[in-house]
């Protein structure tokens, strides 16, 4: 019997107004959504618009759920050019009565790998499509603190198994550790572990972030990151001055699929950033030191401000040893009904300037259009307008944008989440 059947089953038991004693307990939440999706594309051609790609996508979810039992189902219908109707998600997790420390489930397209790191991901969302992945898991902990999950799952024949353990906080400090591994189901692919040590602390005057990644027994596959975060030693009228010094090492032959680390890579940083008590206004300026190369030796900073007139100020700036840099300031003000701003950004030798407004008539219709160009040898200007309104759990969008070089693109969007 399918989740999809027995969770309707449970829904019309719970529903039915009959006195007698139901069979569902009373502690049970049951739910339903139904998102969609709807969506056109096309040009301007002559004088008047072809839309030449149209998609639909709506999604039904049921679910149940219960202090021990964990129940959901979803349907899709997918139009574009052809239709597709099928199960799109389901779960099915239980847990051990009287405690939320061990249990296990099944899982079609719901668990998807990632691993966090101090900033970027170690391991991306993405890395494999959702759609392709179903398995079981087990999850226990309770001992000290400890928590742990532990699934095996199959994507396009290929295993996925994953790994997850989670400390306690120790009054001083934590530890996590995750690994995520995929063994290919023939020669041709490509084998993949990534084993990932978090440790983060917490001394009163200062917060230690630690990472470590690495695969087992290859050489030149680690990396570990570090930094030092919530040390204050300034104090002024404007606010506290957080130091944040860090490093970032990487062996010549890493490849996560995240953007945590980059291969070779053997840098230094030392970030100040502001933390305004009494202002509207923030500021940090960050340097970077590469010691294997200058590809990432440089330095940024970035600063905002909101005055009492309701301007506010964005200010962005990036410098790099090999000879790069990025400038980017905006200023724009705004009230209850309409907002109108400049921006200028600097990428090398080319300078763009946007000017953007938007409107608001009334709480659920809002129109922007922005306008920019490049004041250097060749104007190429480009140009958006988009309107977008609400009608309770509805939303629709119409848009246009136009290039310099290319017709103007149409797009139409209507989105609504039904609970």
């Amino acid at each position: 019997m399918s989740i999809s059947l027995i969770t309707m089953i449970i829904l019309i038991a719970g529903g039915s107004d009959s006195t007698d004693v139901s069979i569902v307990p009373e502690n049970w939440v049951f739910g339903y959504d139904c998102l969609i999706n709807a969506s056109a594309c096309g040009k301007w051609k002559e004088n008047h618009p072809v839309f030449d790609s149209t998609s639909v996508d709506a999604a039904f979810s049921v679910m149940a759920a219960s202090p021990e039992v964990d129940l959901l189902a979803t349907g899709a219908l997918h139009s574009d050019t052809a239709s597709h109707v099928g199960f799109r998600r389901a779960r099915c997790a239980v847990k051990w009565p009287g405690t939320p420390w061990i249990g296990a489930g099944i899982y079609l397209n719901d668990q998807q790998p990632f691993i966090a790191g101090l900033s970027n991901p170690v391991l991306e969302w993405g890395w494999v499509d959702i759609d392709s992945i179903q398995g079981f898991g087990v999850s226990s902990g309770g001992v000290l603190g400890f928590q742990g999950d532990y699934l095996i799952q199959l994507s396009r024949g290929d295993t996925l198994s994953q790994l997850n353990v989670h400390s306690p906080w120790m009054g001083f400090a934590g530890v996590d550790y995750s690994r995520a591994q995929i063994h290919a189901a023939d020669s041709t692919g490509e084998n993949i572990t990534v084993n990932v040590l978090s440790v983060r602390g917490d001394f009163r005057y200062f917060r230690p972030w630690l990472i470590v990644a690495g695969a087992e027994g290859e050489e030149g596959k680690w990396a570990v990151s570090a930094e030092i975060r919530r040390f204050r030693p300034i104090d002024t009228q404007w606010g506290r001055i957080e130091i944040v010094p860090g490093m970032h090492f990487a062996g010549d032959s890493i490849e996560f699929p995240g953007s945590a680390f980059v291969p070779g890579q053997r840098v230094i940083t030392l970030g100040a950033f502001l933390e305004s008590r009494r202002y509207f206004v923030s500021a940090g300026i960050k340097g970077m030191v590469d010691l294997s190369s200058d590809s990432l030796s440089g330095v940024s900073a970035s600063a905002g401000m909101i005055s009492e007139g309701g301007v506010s100020w964005d200010m962005i700036f990036g410098y790099y040893a090999d000879g790069d840099y990025r400038a980017y300031v905006s200023s724009a003000i705004s009230d209850s009904y309409a907002s109108a701003g400049m921006a200028m950004e600097v990428i090398n030798d080319s300078t763009r300037v946007t000017g953007s407004a938007s409107y608001s008539p009334r709480d659920d219709v809002c129109a922007e259009v922005s306008v920019s160009g490049d004041i250097d040898d060749s104007l190429q200007p480009a140009c958006v307008l988009a309107v977008t309104t609400s009608l309770g759990p509805v939303m629709c969008l119409a848009g246009i944008e136009w290039e310099y070089d290319s017709s103007p693109s149409l797009r139409i969007n209507l989105t609504g989440l039904l609970e």
